[in-house]
């Protein structure tokens, strides 16, 4: 009987081989900004180095090994799209409502910092663009680099410190309706600024309005109160908790175009967007 020289096939390699290829190449991408290739050196004292280290397969993974690496990936690609909402499908809503363009600018708490009993504390920004219902792809350009440059921070991400404080910004027809919660008035005065700098507007500080809780442990505690719901023992939801966001990307909302326009996204999140 003659005896073949190909190996015999071992089905557990051959996935463990396609798991590899595809599934780094996903890995590296995410993390495209660490420029990861065959001989990167990770700083594991570096939290964005050390999480694309322990999601990397290696060709040494066990099985369990290899399970528990795409848990984590998809755990970490997943938690910007986790937070439940409440909505309507953005094709039924542009047929009831005609608005301005919008430009949202979305924070999120670093996971290193999330208390495990928690899910990761957001922030959110919003504000319209007046009278650009025509924007074009070279003002969304535009917009979208005076983004990065007034929270990128060089790739960090500007970080809001939410807190107890709420200040507001109305300016109507410059499409403001700023609600921000913070810690002190000069930090509500840098983050409205650098809202405004997107569209090149200086501030007028008698649009600004500064509320303090007398008792803000009583009326927003750190640790809220349990109750029964639904049959079960359960801690309601926190209110104004203190937590410092770090930002992570900013969409642009058009009437007539359905999927929002990625203008600058530091997280990685979206494959594309305008400013890199």
């Amino acid at each position: 009987m003659a005896v073949s020289a190909t190996p015999e096939f071992n089905s557990v390699e051959h996935l463990q081989a396609c798991v590899r290829r595809w599934y780094n190449r996903e890995v590296r991408n995410y993390f495209r900004d660490l420029n990861i290739d065959d001989n990167w050196s990770p700083n594991l004292n570096v939290p964005r180095e050390n999480l694309a280290r322990a999601c990397l397969h290696l060709d040494t993974d066990n099985l369990a090994t290899t399970h528990l690496r795409l848990e984590l990936f998809n755990e970490i690609r997943g938690q910007a799209h986790r937070v439940p909402y409440y909505g309507i499908p953005v094709t039924s809503f542009q047929e009831s409502r005609k608005f301005q363009p919008q430009i949202k600018l979305f924070f999120q708490e670093d996971l290193e910092d999330v208390d495990p009993d928690y899910c990761p504390i957001a922030g959110e920004i919003g504000f319209r663009l007046m009278g650009s219902a025509s924007i074009t792809k070279a003002q969304a350009a535009t917009l979208a680099n005076r983004v990065k440059l007034a929270f990128g921070n060089g790739g960090s991400g500007y970080i809001w410190r939410r807190g107890k404080d709420m200040a507001t910004y109305n300016d109507w027809k410059k499409g403001y309706a700023l609600q921000i919660l913070t810690r002190s008035k000069s930090e509500a005065r840098e983050l409205i600024g650098k809202v405004l700098d997107v569209q090149n507007h200086n501030p007028n500080w008698a649009n600004m309005n500064y509320s303090e809780n007398e008792e803000p442990m009583e009326a927003y505690p750190t640790i809220p109160d349990r109750d029964t719901i639904y049959g079960e023992l359960r801690r309601l939801p926190r209110k104004r908790p203190i937590a410092n966001v770090r930002f992570q990307y900013a969409l642009l909302h058009i009437h007539g175009v359905a999927a929002p326009i990625v203008l600058y996204d530091r997280s990685y999140t979206y494959a594309v967007a305008l400013a890199t």
